[in-house]
Order: C-alpha cells, then structure tokens, then sequence
C-alpha cells in the first residue's frame, strides 16, 4: 500500500468506529470571575487595613490601595497579589507600633488569602468553573503556613520587648526559611 493509500484507509477506520460513551460529574463549583473578585477585594482590604494603621493621608491610601485592587480585576495574577503584600508590609513599617506591629499577627493570614486568591484568579479565567473541592485542596497547607508562621511572628513580637534589632532580623530570616521550605518551587 502507499502512503496515499494508508492514510485514506486511516481516517475512514477512526471514523468509522462509534464514540464511546462519556459522562462526566462534578460537585459545586464557583465561576472565575467570583475569584478575581475576590483577589482583588482580597488585595485592596489588605493594603486598606495596613495604612489604617499608619499616618498615611487616607486619600493617598484609597487609591493606593484602589489602584492595587483595579490592577487586581483587570489582570489579575501573582503580581499585584504580592505587591500589595509587599505595599503592606512597608506600611507597617512605617505604623504607630513600629518596628514590630502586633497587627501582623492578624494580617498574616489576610495576606497569604490575597496571594492564594491571586494565583487562583491568574490561572481560572472569568467564565471557567473551579471546582470546590480544588480550592480546598491546599487548605491545609495553607493553615500549617499561617499557624507557624504566626507563631514566629508572636515570638518576634515578644523579643521586641527586649531589644528589636537582632530578634526582629532573625525573626524575618525564621520566616524566608519557612516559606522557602514550605511553600512550592516554581520553575519556568
């Protein structure tokens, strides 16, 4: 036979044959446009809560934090998600409490949500259906995350009341090791 030949009698082969039979079931799920909402209410409470805490002229911090939360809609992704982290911990530092704000302790949890919810939003496009049982899948790792994290972060506020420079710098190190160790590689 040619080639010719061999494919024709290919394609009338796989054509001929009948399609199986597929069914497929799935639980309850949230539409994308849900989570890029969510990441960027998540992104724009995060930096609205950190400049409450500081003396930063509130219009200066409205759209700071709306322009954060708009970047977040429009495109959402890691970016703004760890911009407004970063924007929030600078903040902090710049607080009534500083060099150690006890309101990390509250906002650690609010920025690993605004980072998680950004990633969800970068990967799941607007009309895509999650699946719940997807979000919950990393849930644990993200409480084993925040619980340890919180508890360095209350040891570093406890150490502050001794002496604030090297406790507060090795406290930051305890924290770069354990998302390093924690957290997933990622590679291009």
């Amino acid at each position: 036979m040619t080639l010719r030949a061999e494919l024709q009698d290919w394609r009338h082969r796989r054509h001929d044959r009948p399609m199986p039979t597929v069914q497929v079931e799935h639980g309850t799920a949230v539409r994308g446009v849900w989570l890029r909402i969510a990441a960027a209410c998540a992104a724009t409470g995060l930096l609205l809560l950190a400049a409450a805490r500081t003396d930063v002229i509130v219009e200066l911090a409205l759209v700071g934090a709306g322009s954060v939360g708009g970047w977040s809609l429009v495109r959402p992704g890691r970016v703004p998600a760890h911009l407004a982290v970063v924007v929030s911990a600078l903040l902090l530092l710049g607080s009534r409490s500083a060099p150690f704000d006890p309101a990390v302790l509250w906002l650690l949890p609010a920025a690993l949500l605004t980072v998680r919810l950004g990633w969800w939003a970068e990967h799941v496009a607007g009309g895509t259906l999650v699946e719940v049982a997807a979000l919950r899948r990393t849930v644990g790792r993200d409480l084993l995350i925040v619980a340890v994290s919180t508890v360095v972060a209350a040891v570093a506020w406890a150490a502050t009341a001794w002496t604030a420079g090297p406790l507060l710098v090795l406290g930051g190190l305890a924290l770069v090791v354990l998302a390093w160790w924690a957290l997933p590689r990622w590679t291009p």
